[in-house]
This record gives structure tokens, sequence and C-alpha cells, in this order.
């Protein structure tokens, strides 16, 4: 099998194997190379997280001989029973920026390579012009699963020739001569019309060269009690097992797999309602299994449920009248970034002056018009204000302080200015569950008589 990934130090820097030049190209396996992490380790190498093995080599063309010919097309032998689906083909061409996904073929038999080594494929690829002579390319191979190093010569087509590079020192992955099972799995989530729906994917597939039978499968999904799911969608057809609280146990024999076959599973898992606001970790853990050969992945969905509740009061400094809204974080709730609205009404006979809107958008009630700072506006007359982007943060709360001062009041009697938090929505609707909020709509009311007069005190003068 390829050894376990380890730290490798590109300088000094070693080959495990160079191979040539013929026509001016010559062919390195480094022994370093870099993974899609950034991280540099042993060539080649196999990562247990990812559960992927890398496999990295080097094309060098020349650029002084007239008789070299730019690359056209590379073959590496690899496993004959690695699905295309199960590999990735990295190139970066002379250093120049990162790496980059390009296409690639399985094929036994070429046209040009022609038949691939016993038990094993071609990996083609061809260059299509993306680079001539005077260039260092390399390529990073990523496969599903972990394989036995063989050594193998590579092969290449520049102009009319096909060059065999065969220097006994390639390392290349080749089939596990038994049967071997490896599962790689993947979780998502989406939220839709804020209910959450639990996705999971699953490829049981066979590394080895021979049949594997009655293979076992076994996955358990440990989920918070505070979560309600409903009916679980499962393909293909395996037992679900729901009787233990907070477990989802999803088991059955997935029949025989042949060399190079694969199994695909998918659950669906509807959440249909939260008791309480938190961050719910959903975590598990499959298994499959058959007669001396096992594997297991596991997956992490963090699904963050919200719950707010607003509040508002008044104050009032001679002919200052002060409104502070606060919308606060309920339980366990985890940050929440959310769009403020709120809406204020003067009365006929009352002026007023807004000295700033505090960081908020502000428009006269049902148009687009903005609300005229230091300048006086009568009623009767409604304003819509805004304030985007707020931030609730978990444990705490968003404050916002609008002032006005008063003109003048023609009213006889008692009239009222009242502001009022109409609705708090997420700015990300799809990516957390919101409860809601409590106390919406939330309302403070001052009087104006001969003087104004708070009915909605604030408890502390902010």
């Amino acid at each position: 099998m390829a050894n376990p990934a380890q730290p490798c130090l590109c300088s000094p820097y070693e080959n495990l194997c160079c191979c040539g030049p013929q026509n001016g190209i010559s062919v390195v396996q480094p022994q370093c190379q870099t993974l899609p992490d950034g991280s540099v380790v042993t060539n080649p190498a196999f990562v247990p997280s990812t559960n992927k093995s890398y496999w990295t080599y080097k094309f060098i063309t020349d650029c002084g001989d007239s008789a070299t010919r730019a690359i056209s097309d590379l073959g590496i032998p690899i496993c004959e029973t690695i699905l295309a689906g199960h590999v990735i083909v990295s190139e970066k061409i002379d250093g120049c920026g990162e790496f980059v996904s390009v296409p690639f073929e399985l094929i036994s038999n070429d046209p040009n390579f022609g038949e691939a080594p016993p038990g094993f494929q071609y990996l083609k690829v061809e260059t299509n012009d993306r680079y001539e002579k005077g260039v260092c390319v390399v390529y990073r191979i990523e496969i599903t699963g972990n394989y036995p190093a063989a050594i193998e010569p590579i092969k290449v087509k520049a102009g009319t020739p096909v060059l065999t590079f065969d220097c006994g020192c390639f390392l290349v992955p080749e089939c596990n001569p038994e049967g071997k099972l490896s599962i790689t799995k993947s979780c998502d989530y989406t939220i839709v019309n804020n209910q959450a729906t639990l996705f999971y994917n699953l490829d049981v597939f066979n590394t080895g060269n021979a049949t594997l039978e009655n293979v076992q499968f076994l996955d358990t999904i440990f989920i918070p009690t505070q979560l309600t799911f409903g009916t679980i969608i499962v393909t293909p057809d395996l037992s679900i097992n729901t009787g233990i609280p907070g477990e989802i146990i999803i088991s059955g024999n997935l029949g025989n797999i042949d060399p190079g076959g694969q199994v695909l599973i998918s659950y669906v898992i509807p959440i249909t309602a939260v008791s309480e606001p938190g961050r719910y970790l959903i975590n598990n853990n499959a298994t499959v299994s058959a007669a001396e050969t096992s594997d297991t992945a596991s997956c992490l969905t963090t699904l963050d449920v919200v719950q707010l509740r607003a509040s508002k009061c008044c104050s009032i400094d001679g002919e200052t009248g002060t409104y502070t809204l606060t919308v606060t974080s309920v339980g366990n709730s985890p940050d929440i970034v959310v769009n403020l609205f709120d809406f204020m009404q003067i009365p006929a006979g009352i002026t007023i002056i807004f000295l700033s809107l505090s960081g908020c958008e502000g428009f006269l009630s049902g148009t687009t018009t903005p609300i005229p700072t230091n300048t006086p506006i009568t009623g009767p007359q409604g304003f819509d204000f805004i304030c985007r982007n707020a931030l609730i943060p978990a444990g705490g709360s968003f404050v916002k302080i609008g002032s006005y001062v008063l003109v003048s009041s023609s009213v006889v009697g008692t009239t009222t200015i009242r502001n009022t938090i109409t609705d708090v929505v997420p700015v990300d609707p799809a990516g957390q569950i919101f409860l809601g909020v409590s106390g919406i709509p939330a309302t403070a009311d001052i009087e104006i008589t001969l003087s104004q007069v708070c009915n909605t005190p604030c408890t502390i003068q902010l």
C-alpha cells in the first residue's frame, strides 16, 4: 500500500526516479509532492482522513535540440479497476500559478501507447497545446482509496515518436491482489422555507482484484434529541432503526461487489421541528465489512438554530425624544446577521427634526425618498427605517438609538409619536433555521402635550 503521508523537505531536492532524456524529454518522479491543502509530503502518499492516495510526476521538455517536439500525450499505468469518478488529475505548468484540474481518459488499449501492462490501464492526458518546449510540467494524480505501489514504465508521445521511459523506478498504483473495501462519505444540508434537510452520499467500492461477497453496511447517525426528523429516504433499500433516542441506524447487506465495482448509497433526512435554539452537531460513522477487509468513513454537519427577542423603549431630554431599539439573542443561539425594520409615525400638528439616522437607512413611508436630516418635517408623516446587516452575537444584543428634536406642536390636548420594530429578517435564510423573534411588534410611545412624556421609559439611560 502507499505509505501514509509524511512531511517532506524539498531541500536538498531529491528524486525517486529520473529518466531521460529522449529526444530532449525527461520524466521524473520527485521525492516530495504538494497536496491540495498545501502540505508537502512524501511521494506517493496516502491520507487516511480523506481516503485518498496521491502520486506526482514531472515532465521536462528541452528547448535547444531541433529534433525535440512538444509533448502531446502522456500515459501513466494505474490499476485497471480504478474508476474515472475516483480520479482527479491536476496540472501545474513550470511553477506558474496553482495546480489546475485537467481532463483525462482511462484506457486499456490506446492507439498510441498500445496495450497497458497486465492488470493496468493507462491514465492518458492530452496537453491540447497548453504548453510547448522549454517547460517543466507537474502532474498530481489524486485517487480515492489506497493502492500498492508497483514499478512500471511511463509513455510520452511527442510529435510522431512514442517514447517509453523505462528506468525501473517509477512508482505507480497497482491493484490490490485481494478484494479490498473502501468507502467515502459526504454530508450536506439545505434550508428551504426555514426547514432543514440533511443529505448523505456514500460510495462503497472494491479496489482489489477479487470479488467480495456479502458486504455488510452499518451507519449510525447521532442526531441531537432537540431535532425532530421526518420520514427518512434511503437508496438502495436498507434497514432503518430509530428506536434509540438520538440515533438513526442504517444497515444492510450490499451483496457481492466485483473488482472495480461500487455501490452508491444516499439518505435524505428532513428536520421537521426544533425544540430550542442552539448550534447542533450531527456526526456519524459508517462501516463496510466483508471477509478480511473493512473500511470506515465519517462526516460532520453543523446546524445553526436561532431565536431572538426584540424590545423598544424611549426617553426624553428637553425637546429631544430618543427611542432605543434592542434585539437580543435567546438561549444558546449562535451569531446571526439580520436586517431590522422599524416604523415611526408623527401626527398632524407636530414638527420635528432628525439630526442623524444613526447609521440606518430612512425613507418617507411608502416611498424611496430619503428622510432629510437637519430639516423640519411636519406631520402627519410616517417614516420607514432599515438597519442592514446588524450582528446579533451569541449571548448578546444589538442596540440602536434614534433621536429627534421636537420643533413645535400646534396640538390641543395630547398626541403621540409612536415608534415600532416591525420585523427582523435574517440576511442568510439558507444558512440557519430561524425560530423567530418574540416581542414583535415592539412599540414605544412618546406623548406630547405642553411637554413631552415618555410612556415606555428606558430603565437605564443610554
